[in-house]
């Protein structure tokens, strides 16, 4: 720092300049003295901890028994870093099929039991237990010969006490009841559907009456009729449908879709046509609803300026 005075230069110390030259220490407030103390002690000891009368250190405050204490479901974390860090751990390891008799023998917890280990009520959710069934399945399939002991321990922790929860298990197949009938059932906009078809001669009863009498429009009727087209295998089986909500043209919209359902149960090698038909997928559409302070859905009501 420097001025001029007469045409000459002259430097000027800074005032921290002065004190050292000097020896003058200066002077810092008692308030800034404590904060600049806390601020050491806090990075020497941190924020949990401070210096008690005899020197040692005391906490302060709690810590809690799981890292993720302060998160939604902790249990389920903590179980999901052991699994996924021993999982990690033995990533390159081989893997092999999992046999379908092991896949029967033994199972997982359920969600249940699930629910109960981790205590967490209604925190602890399907999608929870799914990933930690998607984990656990991934470390049984590493080779027997060279499972490690941590892994058959994490694999025995979770083990289920009871069958509900069978891994791989395969879904129920559906079959023809004792008269030789499919069921199927199906829903559209606000109607509902359940069907029984039977090997007959065409007939079509809809709740107790005949279609051409429930269903006076034609559109309606080649609707329901429009699954055996696509198989091509019209007036060979006898309809028993029974409808309810909603109006004609969803009626048979649900019946068909039924309709549908219950023909691959007669027959699975008509899946595929009828998938790419798009009859295997009911349709989810539905009216929107009326919104307050509008006419309709989205309609509103006139507006003029003046």
């Amino acid at each position: 720092m420097s001025f001029r005075t007469n045409g000459i230069r002259v430097f000027q110390r800074t005032f921290t300049q002065t004190c050292i030259k000097s020896n003058i220490r200066p002077q810092i407030p008692s308030d800034i003295q404590s904060k600049i103390l806390r601020a050491k002690t806090r990075a020497v000891i941190g924020d949990s901890s401070i210096f008690t009368q005899g020197g040692s250190l005391k906490r302060i405050r709690t810590v809690p028994k799981y890292p993720a204490f302060f998160g939604g479901n902790p249990v389920h974390q903590d179980n999901m870093h052991e699994v996924e860090a021993i999982l990690k751990r033995y990533a390159s390891y081989p893997k092999r099929t999992v046999p379908v008799e092991e896949l029967e023998s033994s199972s997982f917890v359920s969600f249940d039991e699930y629910k109960k280990q981790c205590g967490s009520g209604v925190r602890v959710k399907e999608i929870h237990h799914k990933e930690l069934i998607s984990a656990l399945q991934q470390l049984r399939s590493i080779d027997l010969q060279l499972m490690p002991e941590s892994v058959s321990e994490i694999l025995k922790k979770f083990s289920g006490s009871s069958g509900a929860n069978k891994i791989g298990q395969v879904k129920k197949v559906k079959t023809l009841d004792a008269n030789g009938r499919a069921h199927g059932k199906a829903k559209r906009k606000s109607s509902k559907a359940e069907v029984w078809v039977v090997k007959g001669e065409g007939q079509i009863m809809v709740n107790g009456t005949p279609i051409v009498e429930y269903f006076p429009q034609i559109e309606d009727r080649k609707k329901i009729v429009y699954p055996f087209v696509v198989v091509e295998q019209e007036a060979k089986y006898n309809i028993f449908a029974t409808v309810s909500g909603g109006g004609r043209m969803g009626q048979s919209e649900a019946v068909m879709y039924a309709v549908a359902k219950a023909l691959v149960v007669h027959n699975p090698l008509l899946k595929p046509r009828l998938r790419k038909a798009g009859l295997m997928t009911s349709d989810a559409r539905t009216v929107e609803r009326k919104k307050p302070g509008r006419l309709k859905a989205r309609k509103s009501p006139t507006w003029v300026k003046r």
